[in-house]
């Protein structure tokens, strides 16, 4: 199942294995990763090439001598990529009964255009009422890099996520080498010491938790400022 889900066109990693290859046989390809994977899950400890990356710059907008007016592309290892994967559809049953009803981002069968009509029907009501309504939107500037790892490793205990799992996204983030390919040479590489990968399966999950607790801390938690929720 897991190797179904990786997507196809995708960039091959560090290692020149691209998603069609791996999925061109899927029965050879889940024997040959079962072996890879269990090595892994006993030891845990994710293969050194995993922690390899290759960061491709893609210009926006702007003044170009400006590193903010760039965004970018991680290449990652797709057998990598197969066994996050494994990891993500373990996580997610244990922990998606914990999240917020509230919380639609980086979820199965949910949708921004929900939040939107929720939105839109407060703000029918609280004109139909004559109420005041004061609406607050956040937008996280590099939101990926501002995760704390080891406030991420408590939550996902704190969120049942087994212990052994835990270990084994810490160590693949430990470590973590990059080289940024800047017209058409590599630059020497570096380590990334803070924040949760580019471009992995597990990023926006991994995020998803660290705001749901934030939000829930605030809502539980709070006692000055504005209410966070309606009580209509």
């Amino acid at each position: 199942m897991a190797i179904r889900q990786i997507k196809s066109g995708k960039a091959a990693g560090p290692e020149n294995i691209p998603a069609e290859a791996i999925k061109a046989d899927v029965a050879a390809t889940a024997r040959i990763l079962h072996i890879l994977f269990n090595k892994i899950w006993d030891e845990e400890q994710v293969p050194t090439d995993w922690k390899e990356r290759l960061l491709i710059k893609i210009p926006k907008k702007g003044d170009l001598s400006n590193c903010d007016n760039y965004r970018g592309i991680t290449l990652l290892s797709i057998p990598g990529k197969v066994f996050n994967r494994v990891l993500l559809n373990r996580m997610k049953d244990c922990v998606d009964a914990q999240l917020r009803d509230h919380q639609a981002g980086f979820r199965k069968d949910r949708l921004c255009t929900d939040q939107i009509a929720t939105l839109r029907i407060i703000v029918e009501q609280s004109i139909e009422w004559n109420s005041s309504l004061y609406i607050n939107f956040i937008d996280y500037e590099k939101a990926f890099d501002s995760v704390d790892r080891s406030t991420l490793w408590k939550l996902l205990r704190h969120y049942g996520v087994p212990q052994k799992i835990v270990n084994i996204i810490q160590k693949s983030h430990d470590g973590l080498q990059c080289e940024i390919v800047h017209g058409g040479q590599l630059t020497k590489s570096f380590e990334i010491k803070t924040c949760v990968r580019q471009d992995c399966l597990l990023s926006p999950f991994l995020f998803l938790l660290v705001i749901d607790w934030i939000m829930k801390t605030s809502i539980c938690e709070g006692k000055h400022g504005i209410q966070w929720i309606s009580r209509m």
